[in-house]
């Protein structure tokens, strides 16, 4: 794992000073890895919501997608086989249960898709086969706008690009609270206290309505700030944020 933390970041300051504007505009998607991809998406159907069917993959990986009008979604994501070196990531990773393997930094002028764990840039890529129903979320849900992320190799990581403006903000979660956070130009990532558990602890999706997220997940329990709802599904707790 060190090696490959070492080696995205050699690849992050070159990408760096190949652009003169931020590398980084915000974020793209989180893949979540689960055993059981068929319950993973009824859980997050019950959460409110709906949920697109992922393409076939050679290399046997399956998925369901979140998706949101911006271009940033939650992945569901699952593999039956070690056949090549992402297909093994994935169940290597799945050894110590479901949960969030990846953060997906959106990069639009990165020369490059650069994919080492736990970091990659990708540039929120509309598909045609997009349509409204996949939008349409019962919990109200629009964007992916936080990641909460344990700091350390991943947050040495993130200093290596621009990132935008690292800012002295209290936040305050279930799980525990931070005084940091990276502005990003569009979204925001959480720095909490370095852990020696996994390295991507929660999400924030933006939402119209917190009603409407009521309604569709009663057992959300309140925030410690006003307008933001919690809930804790396949190793992510998922922060329901109003804005």
């Amino acid at each position: 794992m060190v090696r490959l933390l070492l080696t995205l970041f050699c690849a992050c300051v070159l990408a760096a000073r190949a652009g003169a504007e931020a590398l980084v505009q915000g974020l793209d998607h989180i893949p979540i890895a689960v055993r059981d991809l068929e319950r993973a998406g009824a859980d997050l159907a019950a959460l409110g919501f709906a949920l697109k069917p992922g393409r076939p993959h050679a290399n046997g990986l399956r998925n369901l997608h979140a998706k949101f009008p911006d271009g940033t979604e939650l992945e569901l994501i699952t593999a039956s086989a070690a056949v090549d070196p992402l297909s093994s990531a994935y169940i290597d990773w799945l050894k110590d249960g479901d949960g969030p393997m990846l953060l997906g930094l959106y990069a639009p002028n990165a020369k490059a898709i650069t994919l080492q764990p736990p970091l990659f840039f990708d540039r929120r890529q509309k598909s045609p086969t997009d349509r409204p129903e996949h939008f349409a979320h019962a919990n109200s849900a629009y964007s992916l706008r936080s990641a909460w992320l344990a700091d350390g190799p991943a947050g040495i990581l993130l200093r290596a690009v621009p990132v935008g403006v690292e800012e002295r903000t209290a936040s305050c979660a279930p799980f525990g609270n931070s005084d940091r956070r990276l502005r990003l130009p569009d979204g925001e990532i959480v720095l909490l206290p370095p852990s020696t558990g996994r390295p991507i602890v929660a999400a924030t999706v933006a939402v119209r309505s917190l009603d409407a997220v009521r309604r569709a997940v009663p057992r959300a329990v309140e925030g410690c700030t006003r307008g933001s709802l919690w809930v804790q599904t396949h190793g992510l707790w998922l922060e329901f944020r109003e804005p």
